[in-house]
């Protein structure tokens, strides 16, 4: 995506819709150590809602859905509406937390594997790259996560 496009505003809040670039580095680089394809990274977006970005990574290849947490409520409303209808976000979705002040959840692609302790599933749905699943496993073991 080469331009920037205006998503809305909510409540006066500008919401933006743009290609990754230097202020979005450290998660940039954070998804190309750990994706099997960081080509994907290329084809995402960033939503900006307000003075903060959304690194938002399409689905392809070995990665069969994506997300995004935050605990702003309007920034939900904003990241479902910038990405519904983009290519690579298909069936994006919300899903609020039962706490109010809890994450709440972007979601887009195919729904993720049943079972929530399976980490080597859920890193391949996601297309993580076997080392990157690896390590988190490692890092759990070791309760460093």
């Amino acid at each position: 995506m080469t331009a920037r496009t205006r998503a809305k505003q909510r409540a006066g809040v500008p919401v933006d819709v743009r290609a990754a670039d230097r202020r979005d580095e450290w998660e940039t680089s954070w998804y190309r150590e750990r994706l099997r394809d960081p080509a994907l990274i290329d084809a995402g977006v960033v939503v900006a809602v307000g003075r903060v970005g959304y690194l938002a990574v399409p689905v392809g290849g070995t990665r069969r859905g994506g997300y995004i947490s935050t605990g702003d409520r309007m920034a939900v409303d904003c990241l479902r509406d910038a990405l519904t209808g983009r290519p690579g976000f298909p069936r994006v979705r919300m899903r609020w937390s039962k706490c109010r002040s809890a994450c709440h959840v972007v979601a887009w692609g195919e729904d993720p594997p049943g079972a929530e302790d399976d980490d080597q599933a859920r890193g391949e749905f996601y297309g993580y790259s076997e080392q990157a699943i690896r390590a988190f496993v490692a890092e759990l073991a070791r309760g460093t996560n």
